[in-house]
């Protein structure tokens, strides 16, 4: 738009910006025919301010000599042309106009000071000066800085020009050049202005879009922030970030609830340590320097700490991890906290628990039974078909075992599953382990291969370690294939038994190493498989290492086998 900064630059040119919105009036946004942010009030505005300054002139020689005012006729006629210009920026509709249409009234403004020059004589010879206002007003336009110029030159050219070429003497070239001075700096004044209007015009549009991708990064901003409380309050997971200060900077909506579980009645605001977070036990509170808020918010990085929260039916029971936050200088500036409701989870664990002692209760009595009349009739054996006797033995052997399954099961279910660790031959112990699989081994085509020491004395409690080895031994026959080997071997160095136990069967699947020794586990491919099992060897042989002090591991790869290692620590 030709007059997007003109009104403004005219006003400062002349020093007369009140003056202007005087000229036209009250405010823009006041009167209709000058809304704000119209090219009408830009114009107007623009005329306004030369308007003004006509007027303090005509003020001016009305006081000093009111008689010369309609001396000479040329000056009336320029007072007349200025106000029709000034009402003819009114009356345009220059929204409908090109925007280079506007340019049309500086141009005439020249022809109006130059009428006002010729008329005002020696009275007031430097009123010529006034063309500065539509030199400025040009030269602020969006128009290149050499038309500007060219246009300025033209106008001011004839404002010096015209009395002479329309007057009745003949000049000579001396009066041509000598008022040359005036074109020459209005020329370069509005050289000047175009310049300095284009560079600032330059200016506001980077600040324009500078803002305007303020604006886009805001509103981007609100909507991530948004869309981040949204899954923060969609997740099932408590969520809290911390300040170094320990000062809550993020709580979701499922940690306020738990929050609010977690505070003492009648209080809804309180601190760390009059919050209600006890131990696994559900009864001893947790110290507030020991609690995990206060553990993160010193810069500890842990995983599922269990803690209870609030009191009552109502109380629930979280697994609480924190990480740590560090700025690129490693310094510590917060923590993420996360709080799993674990609740459903115990309490099903501890149902399953309970039932499963009830039943392993509810099978004492019935095989007490069995074995009573098992050994009743076994004491007639005299009297009995050899057959009969062999079958009776191995009903009884079975029934010996499932007791011994029974009492380990109640055992480790009431946490009084215990070891006698003695003086003991391991090496003996394996061979009876491999003597006692030889036969389920021969019948699925596996080969068996003791490759422990026949005498290797160590401390362990012979009885539950052989019970683990047969576990051990049990799994690989079952889990091999025809043609396959199992290798037993054991070694005794550093003060550690080692005992192992390898395989060439089907293997275990990466993602399911870590649960072979939780109570029932059964991979997916032995459950369609025609391999019986209830999964609870492995907890059983996991539960006899854990008691000597040691540690069990299981490395494996499918299709390829499998190894268990057993390592006891002796005593030095």
């Amino acid at each position: 738009m030709a007059t997007d900064t003109a009104a403004e630059t005219a006003r400062t040119a002349a020093g007369t910006g009140s003056a202007g919105r005087a000229a036209g009036g009250p405010r823009g946004s006041e009167v209709p025919l000058l809304r704000r942010g119209d090219r009408r009030r830009k114009v107007v505005l623009s005329q306004g301010a030369l308007s003004i300054v006509v007027v303090l002139v005509v003020a001016v020689l009305w006081l000093l000599d009111p008689d010369s005012l309609f001396a000479d006729p040329l000056f009336p006629a320029g007072i007349l042309l200025e106000a029709g210009l000034l009402l003819l920026c009114f009356v345009v509709p220059w929204q409908r106009l090109p925007a280079s249409a506007a340019l049309a009234v500086p141009l005439l403004d020249f022809a109006a000071v130059g009428l006002l020059r010729a008329g005002a004589g020696d009275h007031l010879s430097g009123v010529g000066v006034l063309a500065a206002f539509p030199a400025a007003w040009i030269a602020a336009s969006r128009i290149p800085t050499a038309a500007a110029a060219a246009l300025t030159a033209g106008g001011s050219l004839c404002i010096v020009w015209g009395p002479l070429l329309f007057g009745d003497a003949r000049p000579g070239p001396a009066e041509f050049l000598g008022p040359f001075l005036l074109p020459v700096v209005l020329t370069g004044l509005a050289a000047f202005i175009s310049i300095l209007t284009t560079e600032r015009r330059a200016q506001q549009e980077a600040v324009s879009r500078s803002q305007a991708a303020l604006r886009r990064a805001a509103a981007e901003g609100v909507e991530r922030e948004r869309l981040l409380a949204t899954i923060l309050d969609t997740v099932g997971v408590g969520l809290v970030v911390v300040d170094r200060d320990g000062h809550d900077v993020l709580m979701n909506a499922r940690q306020r609830i738990s929050h609010g579980l977690a505070a003492p009645p009648g209080n809804d605001d309180p601190n760390e340590r009059q919050l209600l977070i006890f131990g696994p036990d559900r009864e001893t509170p947790i110290p507030a320097e020991e609690r995990p808020v206060r553990r993160a918010v010193q810069g500890e990085s842990f995983d599922d700490v269990q803690i209870w929260l609030g009191s009552g039916r109502a109380q629930q029971a979280v697994s609480v991890s924190a990480r740590a936050m560090t700025d690129d200088d490693g310094t510590f500036v917060g923590t993420v906290v996360s709080f799993t409701d674990i609740t459903s989870l115990l309490r099903a664990l501890h149902a399953k628990d309970d039932f499963l002692s009830n039943v392993s209760h509810e099978f004492r009595t019935p095989l007490t039974s069995v074995l009573g009349f098992l050994d009743l009739i076994l004491d007639r054996r005299d009297s009995l078909e050899p057959d009969v006797v062999r079958y009776l033995s191995v009903a009884r052997r079975n029934a010996l075992q499932l007791e011994a399954l029974v009492d380990d099961l109640l055992a480790i279910n009431a946490g009084t599953f215990r070891v006698r660790p003695v003086q003991c031959d391991v090496g003996e112990l394996i061979g009876a382990c491999i003597a006692s699989a030889q036969p389920a081994a021969d019948a699925a085509g596996v080969r068996l291969i003791n490759t422990a020491p026949a005498a290797l004395p160590a401390v362990a409690d012979p009885v539950r370690l052989g019970q683990a080895l047969d576990n051990l031994v049990s799994n690989a026959v079952k889990y091999n294939r025809r043609g396959g080997t199992i290798t037993v071997g054991a070694d005794l160095t550093d003060g550690l038994l080692r005992l192992g136990v390898e395989d060439t069967g089907i293997g275990i699947e990466a993602e399911e190493l870590s649960q072979v020794f939780d109570r029932f586990f059964r991979s997916p491919a032995v459950r369609v498989s025609t391999v019986q099992g209830v999964g609870l060897g492995l907890l059983i042989t996991k539960s006899i290492v854990t008691e000597h002090g040691g540690t069990i591991s299981a490395v494996s790869e499918p299709g390829q086998g499998s190894t268990f290692t057993m390592t006891l620590p002796q005593p030095s």
